[in-house]
């Protein structure tokens, strides 16, 4: 039986927050068949012994194990899904209550929309610098167009779901890319079909130290340069895209963001 969603969650040595990922999954909407897939890159820790405590009725799952690599990881888990949308969802992140039943009802509303984005909003120790940033997405996306996303990626990950069927036509995660293969994956996305655009929080981005992000923020930035580059030559939008990105980058060193 097709679920309703699938969500991809890759994990590695996650047991710190992935209690509360799960949580957040499993307090959804009673009504929505939900296929968990769980790509693991070789967790020592408890990881595994937390994802096979976790049931529900209108739950479903599967663990892959052994997933080196992220972006690898994604695609097994893509490979495996059976839901009508489908997402990924970091295992420090989550979903915000009534998310999913919200997201199907747009979904079916505006059935001509392959793919929809809502609010994301940061959490974490910097509360004044989270706030900002919440802010300054929650602007941009609504006014979100391909010249937007090639200056800066202002779309949140766990908030972006997609018809799976979409997801055939634009393609796999790029498996050469290390931390953006979301933003390369949107670039194809909004080249082919626009967003539809809620204005409701999907998700929490749960931003701290140990994250992917916070630790290869400069090798992160300079990815993300290369990937712009591959859809986009027009020189003024490159040089705003390094402005911003070496005025973000400044922050976040100087906050310890």
């Amino acid at each position: 039986m097709q679920s309703d969603f699938s969500i991809i969650i890759p994990t590695f040595n996650s047991e710190a927050f992935l209690k509360q990922t799960l949580e957040s999954i499993k307090k959804q909407d009673l009504s929505i068949k939900i296929q968990c897939i769980f790509s693991d890159g070789g967790s020592s820790d408890k990881t595994i012994e937390i994802i096979e405590s976790f049931n529900q009725t209108n739950i479903s799952k599967i663990i892959l194990l052994d997933q080196i690599g992220l972006s690898k990881a994604l695609n097994s888990g893509f490979y495996h899904a059976n839901g009508k949308y489908v997402t990924y969802l970091n295992s420090d992140d989550l979903l915000a209550t009534g998310a999913l039943i919200n997201i199907k009802k747009n979904f079916e509303k505006f059935d001509k929309y392959d793919w929809v984005v809502g609010y994301c909003e940061n959490f974490g120790n910097k509360n004044i610098l989270n706030k900002i940033i919440n802010i300054y997405k929650k602007y941009l996306i609504l006014i979100i167009s391909f010249n937007l996303l090639c200056i800066n990626n202002v779309i949140s990950q766990p908030s972006v779901y997609w018809k799976k069927t979409f997801f055939q036509k634009v393609g796999y995660f790029n498996e050469n890319l290390n931390y953006n293969m979301d933003y390369d994956m949107w670039l194809r996305m909004i080249k082919i079909s626009k967003p539809l655009k809620l204005e409701n929080t999907i998700s929490y981005f749960r931003r701290h130290n140990q994250s992917l992000s916070h630790k290869n923020l400069l090798n992160q930035f300079k990815e993300k340069y290369k990937t712009m580059k591959k859809y986009n030559k027009n020189p003024l939008i490159s040089s705003i895209h390094l402005l911003l990105s070496l005025l973000i980058v400044i922050t976040y060193k100087v906050t310890n963001y």
